[in-house]
């Protein structure tokens, strides 16, 4: 061969590598990390675990609800991310809700604080609306600096409707505890530690239940009902209606936390231990779970987890929380 030819060929060789079809792979010495961008998290409400667009800018709060048959039906709780339902002095509960992934334009009839609703707005560390409060509660307001939005003090936050009697006839909206909340420049960032999976209900070794009435004494109990892929509140026989939409609740999630309600010195208000651990049930898609339930002190957020102790997930949408007697009587089907 072609002396001349033949340095040619071997310099090809050499510059194109021994296997001249195989790509060129990075040298492995090269210790520089490969960095991956992760993927853009879509931003969801902490209370739900429904999308957020970008451009929300509304507030969370809490409202203290009656429920009374005098305030029946009450207005806005259909729009509520969490209502939270307990007894009250009287053997009627009351609810404290939360509003933040939608807003309703009237919440209502608000009534009176107590210590263990203070204790839920505290753990969540959201401000909330209510007219009066018991001693107690009034004292834990003024103690602990809570975000207290009292229509004693804010009146204009607040209107009467004529057409109802005193006092089952105060109301707000979401316009204007915003309004208010602007002025008092609180504005919390909401953060909370539920987590919300619905595709962790896909358990098949879940029981399934359609329906739940839960006693909590002589003259009051209320059930859940789940159909068509949703769960309807009930008061005794009448279906929960809210005033303002005319619609009945649509619930994803259902709560329930035993503890012990007791009497308190008085013999009028009721005690209603939120510290400590105990047990308690979860219903969503149609399913329970059994649940234990545990707070380490009053700042700190409930946990709920199952059997093994694995943090439970609720899923999307809206929840009912029943905080209840371990005595109550729990009947499923």
């Amino acid at each position: 061969m072609n002396k001349k030819v033949l340095s040619i060929l071997i310099i090809s060789i050499i510059l194109s590598g021994c296997c001249p079809n195989e790509s060129i792979k990075p040298n492995n010495t090269d210790t520089s990390p490969i960095i991956v961008s992760d993927p853009i998290k879509e931003k969801t409400f902490p209370f739900t675990g429904k999308p957020m667009t970008s451009n929300n800018t509304s507030l969370p709060f809490m409202a203290i609800i009656e429920n009374s048959k005098d305030a029946r039906p009450q207005s806005g709780l259909s729009k509520a991310d969490i209502v939270f339902e307990t007894m009250v002095e009287g053997g009627i509960p009351r609810f404290i809700a939360l509003f933040h992934t939608e807003m309703p334009k009237e919440i209502g009839p608000i009534r009176s604080a107590r210590p263990y609703f203070l204790e839920i707005s505290q753990s969540l560390d959201l401000p909330f609306a209510h007219c009066g409060g018991s001693e107690d509660a009034l004292k834990s307001i003024d103690l602990n600096n809570l975000m207290s939005l009292n229509e004693m003090k804010f009146a204009d936050a607040y209107w009467r409707d004529n057409s109802k009697k005193p006092p089952h006839n105060l109301y707000t909206s979401s316009e204007k505890i915003t309004s208010l909340l602007n002025e008092k420049q609180i504005n919390k960032i909401p953060t909370s530690n539920l987590k919300f999976d619905s595709s962790y209900w896909d358990n098949k070794d879940f029981k399934k239940c359609s329906h739940i009435k839960i006693s909590m004494n002589k003259s009051y109990d209320t059930s859940y009902k789940y159909e068509d892929g949703i769960y309807k509140k009930l008061i005794g026989e009448d279906t929960f209606i809210d005033k303002s939409s005319n619609v009945e609740l649509s619930l994803s999630n259902i709560v329930i936390q035993q503890t012990s309600i007791t009497l308190s010195k008085d013999n009028i208000h009721v005690e209603i231990p939120l510290i400590g651990e105990g047990k308690g049930y979860v219903l969503s898609q149609g399913k329970i779970i059994p649940i234990l339930w545990s707070k380490k002190d009053l700042t700190s957020a409930t946990e709920l987890k199952d059997e093994n102790g694995n943090i439970v997930s609720l899923s999307e949408g809206k929840t009912w929380w029943n905080i209840v007697d371990k005595s109550n009587e729990i009947s499923l089907n």
